[in-house]
């Protein structure tokens, strides 16, 4: 039977449908190279072309007519109308799940079902594609991830160990000393490059999940105590200088105090004043708050501002600043903010954070007389 007679079957009379189905499955479905079917209001299969038929190794036949939920083991068909209900018209919903082929094994899939009205009626049309390669390199990354950040951490966790031990053992001159402080310095790097890499990893499988999942509304102020006291714990001698914005709420992404910190520690690293010195301020606008991070270090050249944050790599010997500051543009980013570079006067680098204001409750009417 014709694609457009088997859909017109269950939506509406052929009269008023069979032009414009046999346009949309017609000419666009049958060759698009990728699974389509699309779903009626009564939970069941009205089309699928040929491609996902032989994805399940099933014929159109057999698939049109079945409930949902007797092909996606994951879907619950008696909540299908709860599900249909979700849909408005054109919203897209899109998932991943598992269907079931016709000899009883499953095939990771991502559906993107979206609600069009065809022949005056209401349907589901999702495309469909099988994700098993997706799936099999996901599961390789993961483990490879998971191998590599244990056993960096383990190995340095060590070598940190017999380091502390050998300078006990040593009498220490101040070129030695020197030395130890480097060494300690670069496995300190090593480890909070590892942790953050980390850190990213959940932020960016969260950030997947939807924007539901990625932000939040947070206390600014209480992010930079907390990330002003790591700073003035590891740095004792530097002089920091910052203001109270008060108690400021903003839209962002786990980790963002992280990030705020590795800023802060990022001006004091790699300053060559005699005297470092870092300046917190913070603007407080109608819909955005810009944070500020000023340092009196040596400054960086308009050529490498984009390099700092790892955006571009020109060739081996000219390359970003490390995953550092990698992890905290994409800490931003994910909380829908912006972050840029700015020069210092006399001398340094400022860096700006701007970052979305909770809304403003709306003032009731009567409130503003």
């Amino acid at each position: 039977m014709h694609p457009r007679h088997e859909l017109t079957k269950y939506v509406g009379s052929e009269d008023c449908a069979e032009e414009s189905v046999s346009e949309f499955f017609g000419q666009l479905v049958e060759d698009i190279g990728v699974g389509v079917a699309a779903v009626g209001t009564n939970g069941t299969f009205i089309y699928v072309n040929d491609h996902y038929a032989g994805m399940l190794g099933r014929t159109k036949e057999d698939l049109i007519g079945r409930s949902v939920g007797e092909i996606n083991t994951a879907f619950d068909q008696a909540r299908f109308e709860e599900y249909w209900h979700s849909f408005s018209m054109n919203e897209t919903h899109v998932a991943e799940t598992v269907h079931r082929t016709a000899s009883g094994e499953t095939v990771p899939v991502r559906t993107n079902v979206t609600r069009v009205e065809i022949g005056g009626e209401p349907v589901n049309v999702g495309t469909i594609q099988d994700i098993s390669e997706l799936e099999r390199r996901r599961e390789q990354l993961d483990v490879l991830r998971r191998v590599l950040r244990h056993d960096l951490r383990n190995r340095l966790n060590v070598v940190s160990g017999y380091v502390d031990l050998i300078e006990l053992e040593l009498d220490s001159t101040d070129e030695l000393h020197d030395h130890f402080t480097h060494i300690q310095t670069e496995i300190e790097h090593l480890l909070a490059t590892s942790e953050n890499s980390r850190r990213l990893e959940n932020l960016l499988d969260e950030s997947a999940s939807g924007p539901s999942q990625r932000t939040k509304m947070v206390r600014l102020d209480r992010l930079l105590e907390e990330a002003l006291a790591r700073v003035r714990t590891k740095f004792p001698g530097v002089d920091v200088e910052t203001v109270d914005p008060g108690p400021v709420r903003v839209r962002a992404a786990e980790y963002l105090g992280q990030a705020i910190t590795h800023v802060l520690s990022n001006g004091i690293i790699h300053n060559d004043s005699e005297r470092p010195r870092i300046e917190l301020g913070v603007t407080v606008g109608e819909e955005r708050v810009v944070l500020s991070v000023a340092d009196n270090g040596p400054g960086i050249p308009d050529e490498r501002k984009d390099l700092v944050f790892g955006r571009e790599e020109t060739d081996q010997l000219h390359h970003g600043n490390g995953f550092g500051l990698f992890f905290v543009e994409n800490v931003v980013e994910e909380s829908d903010g912006e972050i840029w570079i700015e020069d210092n006067e006399p001398r340094g680098s400022i860096f700006k954070i701007a970052l979305d204001l909770e809304p403003r409750a709306p003032v009731d009417r009567a409130e503003r007389v």
